[in-house]
């Protein structure tokens, strides 16, 4: 479960920006009866006006979780990867840092590393199992480590295999050191990002694909398109044999344009990795209509609508993170949805009866319909954050919960008309000059 998120210099946000999961009352570091589901929030979202910093938030989380998923490999990297804030010269050469506290089997846990293109500069876990912290442990910029007497396990040896590129976390759960294996678990496979761009239509497209291959995946999927009204009866998963000669004069192909061995990516040069891609182009998903004549017309998932893909890409997820207990992070969650169907997806996380694991939502959206609903529908003012950015292009992120909310106010009204910033300030006399000088 997601406490808090700290982020500093990270692309637009420059000074720290924090986001936390936990009541605004709430001010201690647990709960006094150590059920942390009563002190937490299920959903929050980020409202902002274009490019002012929405993304960043949810970038920063994810780049953490992936540097902590996949460090443990970065050992030849030229360059640990680094996106300070560019619009200052003085942030340009400053260190990044990123802090995340979370449960994990009811006990809080805060982890976090600072890091520059060199390499990682600090990094730390603390653990609060009775609510005063106990330093697991402790990096220091030499690479030289501190480790807390609670730590159990083989922690010199693992600290020798660690390079200035590797988080120790990471370098330790490969490992298999089995209480910190443990926590970069629930920081890896419990946090789930769908990010927004046009480009990734064909990798949602494969993650469909994979989901509807498990029969209880594809029963949800049903009953989700059912749900959203799509005009979708049933999905099949399907297998289609590619035709003679086809493998090899797709292999012909990207040989040809790669060119030389050190060029070509990996796939070609493993077999395995081979066989993998074209078994990717052999599943096919058929999606099952309705007809005027009774019958059924089936249309593969390439002529479906861009609906219908986003519908099941960011409900399907969402269903596995209820399922599981995990945050659930998506960029843009209005992006060719209803604004019914993210209301009734919000909901779901909302609702003890549906979200009995504790699973958490974040999302970044433009959809102000959404802040309609406080007044007794899907979001509470906890659940509502801003991001803004000055004049120097640096990002603030600060909760609805900062500014008086009464019962009767009409906070998307509210909103629309600068009483919270966060929206865009057009200028019409810069427009009109524009126009005039392009006549």
């Amino acid at each position: 479960m997601l406490l808090r998120f700290r982020v500093t210099n990270h692309r637009s946000i420059r000074d720290t920006a924090e986001l936390s999961m936990t009541s605004s009352g709430f001010s201690a570091t647990r709960p006094a009866d150590g059920d942390w589901g009563v002190v937490t929030n299920r959903v929050a979202g980020i409202f902002g006006s274009n490019a002012s910093g929405k993304t960043t938030v949810l970038d920063a989380l994810e780049f953490a979780r992936t540097a902590v998923r996949d460090s443990a490999h970065w050992t030849d990297r030229e360059f640990f990867p680094h996106e300070p804030f560019l619009l200052d010269n003085s942030s340009r050469g400053e260190t990044s840092a990123y802090e995340i506290d979370f449960t994990a089997q009811h006990v809080r846990y805060t982890y976090g590393f600072e890091s520059d293109r060199s390499g990682v500069q600090s990094e730390w876990l603390h653990s609060f199992p009775s609510g005063r912290k106990r330093v697991l442990f402790e990096r220091e910029p030499s690479g030289d480590m501190e480790f807390g007497r609670s730590l159990k396990g083989e922690n010199q040896r693992i600290a020798r295999l660690m390079g200035p590129h590797n988080l120790f976390l990471s370098v330790a759960s490969q490992a298999n050191h089995q209480e910190l294996r443990a926590v970069r678990h629930c920081l890896v496979r419990d946090f789930s990002y769908i990010p927004f761009s046009d480009d990734k239509r064909s990798s949602r497209i494969r993650s469909i694909r994979k989901w509807i291959e498990d029969d209880k995946a594809r029963r949800s999927a049903e009953s989700l398109l059912r749900f959203a009204d799509l005009g979708i009866l049933r999905i099949t998963a399907e297998h289609r044999k590619l035709p003679e000669g086809t493998v090899s004069t797709m292999r012909g192909i990207v040989e040809a344009a790669f060119g030389s061995d050190e060029a070509k990516p990996s796939f070609l040069t493993d077999d395995g990795e081979w066989r993998d891609l074209l078994e990717e182009q052999q599943k096919e998903i058929g999606f099952w209509h309705s007809a005027d004549d009774g019958g059924e017309f089936r249309l593969d998932i390439a002529q479906e609508s861009s609906g219908t893909v986003s519908w099941l890409s960011v409900a399907v997820p969402a269903l596995q993170a209820i399922e599981s207990g995990g945050v659930f992070a998506v960029d843009e969650l209005d992006a060719s949805l209803h604004p019914h169907l993210v209301a009734a997806l919000i909901e779901l996380f909302k609702s003890p009866d549906f979200n009995r694991s504790g699973a958490q939502l974040l999302f970044a959206s433009h959809d102000t319909s959404l802040l309609g609903h406080l007044a007794g529908g899907a979001l509470d003012r906890e659940d509502v954050w801003f991001t803004e950015k000055d004049r120097q292009g640096v990002t603030a992120l600060y909760p609805l919960t900062d500014f008086p909310v009464k019962r009767d106010h009409n906070i998307e009204r509210r909103y629309l008309s600068g009483r919270y910033g966060s929206v865009p300030q057009i200028s019409w006399s810069d427009l009109r000059t524009a126009l005039e000088v392009g006549s």
